[in-house]
């Protein structure tokens, strides 16, 4: 995490050089504010979470984005909208890639997941200077704000993949980004087939295995909310690629339609016809 910008402190418990205290398995991040079933391995508790709650009461401040995120998401803009989070909440990088939406004296944003704050308490974010504009006056240089996890971001983001550039058939490291939710786990298997073999998430937001062999590979990514897609082809050539497949799928809402009552003596009502909603769409 970079420097803070402003004379802005936080009163907080320090956290040990080794990260923090992460929850154990099975263990939900409520406590830690952030109502996602996820754990310190990097696999969910269950496949739904509850509904979050609307309105989580928090404190932002903003730092000077840059490159270098915990996330390892790259080729960030540096004039996006992030948040850092917690140690206890970011735990073993479970919630990268997901979305909150936080709402400030001066109006609303919604920022990307992609660092981890080491100085910050649960409830306290870390806001790009670019998101905390958006919430607040940035000459205040803290603010209190309310916040919420997204579910299913619309529009769904395009999933795509980096294989690390010391990848071998020995040991294979995989990042995963354009999730939209929190990923629960990612599994591959080589592309003439077999049985799924589990990768372990880092801090980095890398997904490893040892021996998984040569490849090709396919990948199973599953998020916490059980949406999942697979995706082939996956060499241990090193790079960034785009796979076309989302995780989920957001009907869009059709506005109600209208309708008059002819002015007769009788008139006859029409009751207006809604149709509305999200539906996530699985993929096998």
């Amino acid at each position: 995490m970079v420097a803070v910008v402003g004379v802005v402190v936080w009163v907080s418990r320090p956290e040990p050089a080794s990260c923090g205290t992460t929850p154990t398995v099975g263990e939900n991040l409520t406590t830690a504010r952030i109502p996602v079933a996820i754990s310190s391995s990097g696999l969910a508790a269950r496949h739904s979470a509850p509904p979050p709650d609307p309105d989580l009461p928090g404190v932002a401040r903003y730092y000077a984005f840059r490159q270098g995120v915990a996330c390892s998401f790259p080729d960030l803009p540096s004039d996006g909208f992030y948040v850092g989070m917690s140690t206890q909440e970011y735990g073993t990088a479970d919630l990268c890639g997901a979305y909150l939406d936080v709402h400030g004296p001066r109006g609303d944003v919604r920022v990307l997941i992609a660092d981890r704050c080491p100085g910050c308490a649960p409830g306290q974010l870390d806001l790009s200077t670019a998101a905390f504009a958006q919430i607040a006056e940035q000459s205040d240089g803290v603010a209190q704000v309310g916040y919420t996890v997204v579910r299913d971001p619309d529009p769904a983001p395009e999933l795509f993949y980096e294989v690390k550039s010391d990848s071998s058939a020995q040991w294979l490291a995989i990042l995963v980004s354009g999730s939209g939710n929190p990923i629960q786990r990612v599994a591959i298997r080589p592309t003439t087939g077999g049985g799924w073999q589990e990768l372990n998430r880092g801090m980095d937001n890398y997904w490893t295995i040892s021996d998984a062999g040569p490849g090709p590979f396919s990948a199973r990514v599953v998020d916490v909310y059980g949406h999942q897609v697979e995706v082939s082809g996956i060499s241990l050539e090193p790079g960034q690629r785009y796979t076309g497949a989302r995780l989920y799928s957001v009907e869009p809402v059709t506005a109600p339609s209208t309708a008059v009552a002819p002015t007769t003596a009788a008139p006859t009502t029409t009751r207006a016809k809604k149709t509305s909603g999200r539906a996530a769409v699985c993929h096998s």
